[in-house]
């Protein structure tokens, strides 16, 4: 996500992931209902996969409540799972839901950190969870697990998503209200250096519309996204919420405010 002009950079590698964390965990139980496209774009992800994988291992690596479980288990049906989340709220929803199991094992962990053997993972499925790492840090720890001949699919919101949101907030208080997120070039610098060569890839923009400033500030919280590193992480003050709404009002189109998004997707291979 995009910081607004006049603040300072909030950079991936300064987060901190605990933080993250409890602040997806509050969303746990919203998640689902709220997700409209990070589901949109997970499934996007998953028709870009491989027909058959090189072993036995795959990881959805920042699963939230996994709510693709069903279908990436009958994608690859001899595939044995790990359910890979930062937040142990969302594992626990996801198990609520009965989503893992024998085949779909939740684990706790940083994806900059995995606890995983080197070379050992046939297949690494992340979608709208990366953005809050290091693009270097993290392709490095990917290639490290990865399997020679393994695959990596992606994707991730970029530098310039969630504009409308950024520049509404700056012309109210000036304040960060929105991270900062990695640009295209960055991912493809990072995957191509830590060894993971790019296969396919595809920018997609889109563009979500809400009724009111309210509906939207809400879908934010319920999918855990509005937590800022270092900045504001909460809508206080009067003065600032009606100057960022009339700000926010300026753009209303005929579908409703709104929200854009620049998404990239990308399938890449460790190299041998």
């Amino acid at each position: 996500m995009t910081s607004i002009a006049n603040t300072a950079s909030l950079r991936p590698e300064s987060m901190n992931k605990g933080a993250v964390g409890r602040r997806f965990g509050r969303a746990a139980a919203s998640y689902d209902a709220h997700a409209g496209l990070q589901l949109s774009c997970a499934r996007s992800l998953l028709a870009m996969g491989p027909e058959q994988l090189p072993g036995a291992t795959a990881v959805d690596l920042g699963c939230a409540t996994a709510p693709l479980a069903r279908q990436q288990r009958a994608r690859w049906p001899e595939a044995r799972w790990l359910a890979v989340d930062l937040s142990p709220a969302m594992l626990a929803e996801a198990r609520e839901r009965g989503r893992t199991g024998p085949d779909y094992r939740p684990l706790c962990a940083d994806a900059e950190h995995l606890p995983l053997a080197d070379a050992g993972v046939a297949l690494v499925f992340s979608s709208f969870a990366l953005q809050w790492c290091d693009p270097a840090r993290v392709s490095r720890e990917l290639a490290r697990v990865l399997m020679p001949g393994g695959s990596l699919l992606l994707a991730v919101p970029l530098a310039g998503s969630l504009w409308e949101m950024s520049e509404s907030w700056a012309a109210a208080d000036g304040r960060p209200r929105v991270n900062r997120l990695p640009a295209e070039s960055d991912w493809r610098r990072a995957l191509e250096g830590a060894g993971l060569a790019i296969q396919r890839h595809q920018r997609l923009g889109i563009t979500e519309h809400y009724p009111d400033v309210k509906t939207l500030v809400r879908a934010f919280k319920a999918t855990g996204v509005d937590h800022v590193q270092g900045g504001a992480t909460g809508l206080t003050g009067k003065s600032a919420w009606r100057a960022m709404a009339a700000a926010y009002e300026a753009r209303r189109e005929t579908a409703g405010l709104p929200l854009s998004w620049d998404v990239l997707f990308v399938d890449a291979t460790r190299i041998p």
